[in-house]
């Protein structure tokens, strides 16, 4: 028995022995010297003081710690003295002495400074758990970066590092770089034109998902991202922060058949629904010599200013390409990793795991195996992208030995609504860490949307330097909003609301689709995974806070006002479920029960005025500012309006990025449901038949159509958040007839859970067992 007790130890021991040697922070965030990071760090913390001379910075790269970033903190005669591994963990030494010492707050649209005088007494040291922090799905560029000027990514860019974040996407001008390529290859200004897509939607072009929807692109937007890329890859690099360039993936334009008619090009199926207009793109054999070319050209334009050996690339994102096999992504990995190896001996290959999860039929174990372990060990970094819902690392026996980031993807679309798995992402990374057989490396965020929810995100971030899981998170989420609203009186508020809203723990499909944003139908089935007596107990306690220090607090009003909204979504949800059975009722009934579900679509319209941060100006604002002319206007008018409604010409993703702000109640949701409702009660009256379908159509050429060119005036001031919140609880806190949402989860019986990550929206279930894991088929595609 002992020798079996030493061979499995031995084992483990073989498993962990990874190459790490190219995945080595020390090499990979010392690529300017400790002065010019130690000003960069300086400029950064600047910002958030207005004494910025009470920090010294001492930059030291000899305090990595076992290849992992380390600050120390110590205040002495009322100043402070940081002394860091890295620029980056300097700021982020600073960003820990906000919280832990200042009661203070930075948050994505929420910033609380309290910087005592004289400061409190400090001596501590913060050794990270992991080589990296890393941040960004492919996705978020389109979602929530798309209109962002400078100043806006710098803001960012500030937030990645005082939270530590060392591992990031950057922003390329990706499509600049192929607009040259392309035309050195013998593409016409047409073809180009043809193939990009708008600017809110180049991330699926990117990936080979669909081509031309929104475009062309304009050389006044190349040249705006080319300055944003320049400006921030050059930042990263002097605060010690690695940005990861894009590699080639293999689609190409449907050009290149013509440019290259004796190269083997494979057809990529169709993807959500997009017809032949803008559909089936082609990818390169990878066995051919174009392959490694334009491998190189893209590499040698995106990394022109410095070579980061770490590069992206996901060639099967939600695709399957025709003929699909084995031997397909077998080569098409070697191609990858080698092309970027012969331009780069130290090149990483990042890959989001997103493929597997999505199709897992098409992506067998085996055919995951050969894929991943193609590449040499420790050249391949996985994130794991949805660890805290659909994680992959047991399935796939720690990715073969691969190393791998546990992220937490949270967010789909950047859409609204209070939800957040605490549990798991409170004790899951503490434990997959401290495994013999772990080849986890880092922990990341990979949201597709920002903007949403920021506890959980908070949560997140400090388990990259916490030892273990939190102890007491009520305790916790108490001082969460004591640092973000400067009082204490909101303790009792955030229990509930971590009972509730922050309790999710399931398989279920989360895409922040709720009835309200969704399109007019009999169908739906709205559920929840909490009581709503804890919810509108956590809005009691909110809305009744009278500390002062509260009330003038922006963090109060912004999450006052996401709360008031998050109640009034979850009784128009209940109002549907009675509208649902009250249409087999009579007419009186039918009504009054329509204008009940109206009324509170309405008094959602009125409390998201109440704060910019649910309102669309941001981003129809930012996407004006871009435009240089009429047409300009018009093509990103178009753009904005479009993927956060119909996503598609003909809706092919439908409210899949929808947003719960003011303006879309006022044009877009109200009109739609009002117009639906009302075509099912005239035809009750009339004692016909309802046409749901039909009126749908309708519906979509009169309201969702027209909403990309309604001109979207400014809305009422119907008053402020307070006084709003206190009279919507009165109003909506007690409603009879109204029952519970149905708690319909779907729970895991296998710790090897996850393959297909969705479910209908109408959360139709196949559940197939299989020996290693439970599979969830979908019915809709996910972005």
């Amino acid at each position: 028995m002992k020798r079996i007790a030493l061979f499995l130890a031995l084992g483990f021991i073989l498993i962990k022995a990874q190459n790490l040697e190219y995945l080595d922070p020390v090499k990979l965030q010392t690529r300017t010297t400790p002065q010019i990071q130690q000003e960069a760090a300086l400029e950064t913390i600047g910002k958030f003081t207005n004494n910025k001379d009470f920090v010294t910075v001492e930059v030291i790269p000899t305090l990595f710690k076992g290849s992992k970033d380390a600050f120390t903190l110590k205040t002495t005669q009322d100043q402070l003295h940081i002394r860091a591994s890295s620029g980056l963990a300097a700021v982020w030494g600073f960003h820990h002495f906000l919280k832990k010492y200042t009661n203070s707050h930075v948050g994505w649209q929420v910033t609380n400074i309290n910087i005592p005088t004289p400061l409190p007494e400090v001596e501590d040291l913060v050794i990270s758990n992991d080589r990296f922090r890393y941040y960004q799905n492919v996705c978020t560029a389109s979602y929530s970066f798309v209109w962002w000027n400078i100043d806006q990514w710098m803001e960012h860019l500030r937030w990645m590092a005082l939270n530590g974040i060392n591992l990031a996407l950057a922003p390329v001008a990706q499509e600049a770089t192929w607009a040259k390529i392309y035309r050195q290859l013998g593409m016409t200004e047409d073809e180009i034109n043809q193939h990009f897509t708008g600017p809110a939607f180049l991330s699926w072009l990117r990936m080979g998902n669909f081509h031309g929807w929104g475009g062309p692109l304009l050389k006044s937007w190349h040249d705006n991202q080319k300055y944003i890329q320049d400006s921030v890859i050059d930042y990263m690099y002097k605060l010690g922060m690695i940005p990861v360039f894009p590699a080639f993936n293999g689609h190409v334009p449907r050009a290149f058949a013509r440019i290259y008619p004796n190269v083997t090009f494979y057809t990529v199926e169709p993807w959500s629904k997009f017809n032949s207009d803008y559909c089936c793109g082609l990818f390169v054999n990878p066995t051919d010599p174009l392959f490694k070319r334009l491998g190189k050209m893209f590499l040698a334009e995106t990394t022109a200013l410095l070579p980061s050996h770490i590069y992206h690339s996901d060639p099967f994102n939600e695709i399957r390409v025709q003929p699909w096999s084995t031997s397909l992504v077998e080569n098409t990995a070697k191609a990858i990793f080698s092309t970027m190896l012969e331009f780069d001996a130290n090149a990483v290959w990042l890959l989001q795991n997103w493929m597997f999860v999505y199709d897992s039929i098409a992506w067998s174990l085996k055919r995951v195996k050969t894929f991943l372990t193609t590449v040499p060990n420790g050249r391949l970094l996985v994130l794991d992208l949805q660890s805290e819902q659909w994680p992959q690392y047991d399935l796939y026996q720690m990715y073969y030995n691969q190393p791998f980031i546990w992220c937490m993807l949270h967010n789909f679309g950047g859409t609204l609504g209070m939800f957040g798995n605490t549990q798991t992402i409170n004790n899951d990374v503490y434990e997959v860490r401290s495994r013999m057989n772990s080849t986890m490396i880092g922990i990341g965020l990979t949201p597709e949307g920002i903007n949403q929810n920021y506890v959980v995100y908070d949560l997140m971030l400090e388990s990259a330097w916490r030892k273990q899981p939190v102890p007491d998170m009520e305790e916790w989420v108490a001082k969460y909003a004591e640092r973000r609203y400067g009082c204490n009186a909101t303790f009792t508020a955030w229990k509930y609301l971590l009972r509730s809203v922050y309790s999710f723990n399931g398989l279920n499909r989360m895409r922040g689709k709720y009835v309200v944003t969704r399109r007019p139908s009999f169908k739906i089935h709205p559920w929840a995974w909490y009581k709503s007596k804890d919810l509108f107990k956590a809005f009691e306690e909110f809305v009744y806070v009278t500390d002062n220090n509260c009330l003038n607090s922006a963090g109060y009003v912004h999450d006052l006002v996401d709360l008031t909204r998050q109640a009034l979504q979850y009784r128009a949800e209940q109002i549907y479920t009675n509208l649902v059975l009250d249409r087999l009722s009579n007419t009186w009934v039918f009504n009054a029960t329509i204008n009940q579900f109206l009324d509170a679509m309405f008094d959602m319209e009125r409390i998201l005025t109440a704060n910019e941060h649910f309102t669309a100006g941001g981003w129809l604002d930012g996407a004006k500012r871009l435009a240089n002319n009429d047409d300009e206007t018009y093509l990103y008018q178009l753009n904005s309006r479009n993927q956060i409604t119909l996503w598609g010409p003909n809706g092919e993703i439908s409210d899949y990025a929808c947003k719960q702000w003011a303006e879309l109640f006022h044009y877009y949701y109200i009109p739609r449901w009002s117009m639906f409702l009302n075509a099912a009660l005239v035809a009750k009256t009339r004692n016909e038949i309802f046409d749901e379908k039909r009126t749908q159509n309708i519906i979509k050429a009169t309201v969702e159509k027209q909403f990309q060119f309604v001109n979207i005036d400014s809305l009422p001031n119907y008053g402020d958040a307070k006084t709003l919140a206190v009279s919507l609880f009165q109003k909506w806190s007690n409603i009879p007839g109204l029952d519970d949402l149905p708690f319909n989860i779907i729970t895991s019986d296998s710790p090897k859970r996850t393959t297909l990550s969705d479910v209908s929206d109408d959360d139709d279930r196949e559940i197939i067992d299989t020996p290693t894991v439970t599979l969830l088929h979908s019915t809709t595609p996910l972005v």
